[in-house]
C-alpha cells in the first residue's frame, strides 16, 4: 500500500504543479483574495462576475476563483496523502525498511509549502514568494520520487562503476537545472516571458538590447499594501530577466548534452539517457514556441510540466548512479 500510494502521490504532485502553472499563467493567483477559502466560503460564491462582495475590494471573477480553488483542493489532497505516507512509514508498513528522516522531512516540507501558498495570496503574489512556492512544488515532487526509488531498489543487482568525474558532472547538471527552473519561475512571476517580443534567437530584434540587470533580481518590499499582480519592474529589467533565462537555457543544454555524451559508455543507463535527451529536446522546442507564439497558455503550462519531468529524470539517474545494489 505504501508503494502504491507513493505512485499516486507523484502523479498528484505533477498535477498540482501543472494546475499551479495554469493558475499563475492565467493570472488567477488572486482569483480568491483570501485564504484558505474564497470570499469567506469553501467554494467560489455563486454570483455574477464583477459582483462586489462585502469586506473585499476585489470584484468576483468566477473563472479565476475556480482555477485558484481547484489548485488549493489538489494541493490539500496531496498534503493529506503525504501525511498518510508518513503515518504508514511510522507504523512500519513500508515494502522495504524505511528511515523516518525523509518521510518526516517531506511531511514538514509540505506544511511549509502550504504556508507559502497562503502567503502567495496574502502578500499579493509577491514574485519572490511565488517563485519559492513554485520551487517548493518541484522539491516536493523530488522528495516523493526519491522515496519511491528507495522502495523500488532491488537487492543484489550488479553495481556498475561510474567514474567520479561523471558523478560530479551529473551533480553540476542537477544544480544548474534547479537554478534554471527557479530563474524560469522568476521570469514568469515578474511577467517577463514576453519582454523580448516574438523574436528568437534575438531579443527585440537585437542580439543585446537595452537591459537593466541591476534591477533584474529586485526583490521588492513585502506587505499586504503592495500589489505585484502583472509585475512592477520596468521593461528593461524584464528584458534582462528574459535574457538571463535564455542564457541559462543555453548553459543547461550544453551541460546536459555533455552529460549524455559522457554517459554513453554506460550501457545500463541507456534508457535514462534516451529519456533525458527526449525531454530536453521537447523542453527546448516548447521554450522557443512560447516566444514566437506569444506565450500560448497550453504550451507555457507544458513547459512547466516538462521541466519537472526533466528534473525527476535527472534525480532518477542520480539515484541509479549513486545507489549501490
Amino acid at each position: 500500500m505504501y508503494t502504491k500510494l507513493l505512485k499516486y502521490s507523484i502523479i498528484l504532485a505533477l498535477i498540482v504543479v501543472i494546475i499551479g502553472a495554469y493558475t499563475r499563467l492565467s493570472n488567477a493567483g488572486l482569483g480568491c483574495p483570501d485564504w484558505p477559502g474564497c470570499y469567506g466560503q469553501i467554494i467560489v460564491p455563486d454570483m455574477a462576475d464583477g459582483t462586489k462582495i462585502a469586506g473585499y475590494d476585489r470584484p468576483l471573477e468566477k473563472d479565476k476563483g475556480w482555477t485558484e480553488m481547484i489548485h488549493r483542493y489538489a494541493a490539500s489532497m496531496l498534503g493529506l496523502v503525504i501525511l498518510v505516507l508518513w503515518f504508514l512509514a511510522l507504523k512500519g508498513k513500508t515494502q522495504r525498511p524505511q528511515s523516518m528522516t525523509l518521510p518526516s522531512f517531506t511531511a514538514l516540507f509540505v506544511m511549509l509549502q502550504g504556508a507559502f501558498g497562503m502567503w502567495t495570496v496574502t502578500l499579493m503574489v509577491h514574485p519572490g514568494i511565488v517563485t519559492i512556492h513554485l520551487a517548493g512544488g518541484f522539491i516536493t515532487s523530488v522528495l516523493l520520487i526519491w522515496l519511491f526509488l528507495n522502495q523500488n531498489s532491488r537487492d543484489g543487482v550488479f553495481y556498475h562503476h561510474i567514474l567520479k568525474r561523471h558523478k560530479y558532472l551529473l551533480l553540476i547538471v542537477l544544480i544548474t537545472l534547479s537554478a534554471q527552473i527557479v530563474l524560469g519561475g522568476w521570469t514568469s512571476t515578474n511577467y517577463a516571458a514576453l519582454s523580448c517580443g516574438e523574436y528568437f534567437p534575438t531579443c527585440l530584434n537585437s542580439w543585446w538590447p537595452e537591459m537593466d540587470f541591476s534591477n533584474a533580481l529586485y526583490w521588492g518590499p513585502i506587505g499586504t499594501q503592495y500589489n505585484y499582480e502583472y509585475g512592477v519592474l520596468e521593461d528593461q529589467a524584464r528584458t534582462a530577466i528574459q535574457m538571463l533565462h535564455r542564457i541559462g537555457a543555453l548553459v543547461i543544454t550544453i551541460l546536459i548534452i555533455s552529460l549524455l555524451v559522457a554517459f554513453k559508455r554506460y550501457a545500463h543507463l541507456k534508457k535514462h539517457r534516451l529519456l533525458i535527451g527526449s525531454l530536453l529536446t521537447i523542453q527546448i522546442s516548447l521554450g522557443i514556441l512560447n516566444v514566437i507564439l506569444s506565450l500560448p497558455i497550453s504550451i507555457a503550462v507544458l513547459h512547466n510540466g516538462v521541466a519537472l519531468l526533466l528534473l525527476l529524470s535527472l534525480v532518477s539517474l542520480i539515484h541509479k548512479t549513486f545507489k549501490k545494489g
